[in-house]
């Protein structure tokens, strides 16, 4: 018999993180463990996870969301779980999700090593799409290409194969991890997932889109456009990263100055909108400063 654990990756968002754990807890297929991983948070997340009685909690410095996902993995891998099922705590899973992925996998005899369930917007009906192609060849097109929603499925199916999945509710087969090893918690937050994802297609797994094994995003759907803020180093680094190390120096290289100059139009945009270019040239050396360590392949341990 299977053995089934859940990990949420939590920082300062105890409201959401009440919702996530209660859905998981009235799962209508019962899980063996409930792990929490409590990034260093201040909102009153530690005293109250340190209240509850049937949930293992690993209180840690904020590493970001890799360190997270790499710390709950791995907790849950060495307690010996068969499948290990990863999220934010920004998601709420319907009572039925981890049900859904178990029989869908099972009609289709278990063939995917990981599963992952579709995410829907409470208050948008925006389909999200799952790529089923890496790029690491074309630097107009994203990373996951030919996309898969649900609104593709044909009436009988419940599975499509895809290769690229986000940290919002993949669950791995135990023999996935032993192969592919943990998360890169280097990354700190943007790409770790995309590394893992070519990580797990290069081994040869299968990863398979879940219909009707429906989560719940619990935040509003990205706006257009290019944020400028603390994570836009990230975003530069880690995609330069994944290009480097998946792909080849003309992707890296091409994408990078692609990507970079749009963003460089956007922030000069952005100061004409708000009439002061004050912020201009921090914001430029972010991108640059990104940039570099991107090609140098600069990760902090």
């Amino acid at each position: 018999m299977n053995t089934y654990a859940a990990v949420v990756v939590t920082f300062n968002r105890l409201a959401l993180l009440k919702g996530c754990i209660d859905s998981l807890r009235r799962q209508t297929k019962p899980l063996d463990a409930i792990i929490i991983i409590n990034n260093s948070s201040t909102d009153g997340t530690q005293q109250w996870l340190d209240a509850q009685a049937d949930l293992i909690v690993i209180h840690q410095e904020n590493g970001g969301g890799a360190a997270g996902f790499y710390r709950g993995m791995k907790e849950a891998y060495v307690r010996n779980y068969d499948w290990i099922w990863m999220m934010d705590d920004d998601v709420d899973p319907l009572l039925n999700c981890l049900e859904e992925l178990i029989s869908s996998n099972a009609h289709y005899q278990n063939r995917f090593d990981v599963l992952q369930p579709d995410r829907k917007f409470f208050n948008s009906e925006s389909e999200w799409r799952y790529g089923s192609k890496f790029n690491f060849s074309n630097p107009f097109m994203p990373e996951a290409t030919i996309p898969v929603k649900s609104s593709d499925f044909l009436d009988k199916e419940k599975i499509k194969t895809i290769v690229s999945f986000p940290f919002e509710g993949p669950m791995f087969s135990r023999k996935v991890i032993e192969k592919v090893g943990w998360v890169d918690k280097r990354y700190f937050i943007f790409y770790d997932d995309t590394d893992y994802s070519a990580r797990v297609y290069n081994a040869g797994f299968k990863v398979g889109f879940v219909r009707d094994a429906i989560m719940t995003k619990m935040i509003n759907p990205p706006v257009n456009g290019i944020s400028v803020d603390w994570k836009l180093y990230y975003r530069i680094r880690n995609q330069i990263i994944i290009d480097r190390k998946f792909g080849n120096t003309y992707i890296a290289i091409s994408r990078a100055a692609f990507t970079n100059m749009q963003r460089v139009l956007a922030i000069g945009k952005l100061s004409l909108r708000k009439k002061t270019f004050s912020a201009f040239p921090e914001h430029v050396s972010t991108v640059a400063k990104a940039m570099r360590d991107g090609f140098k392949f600069k990760l902090v341990e």
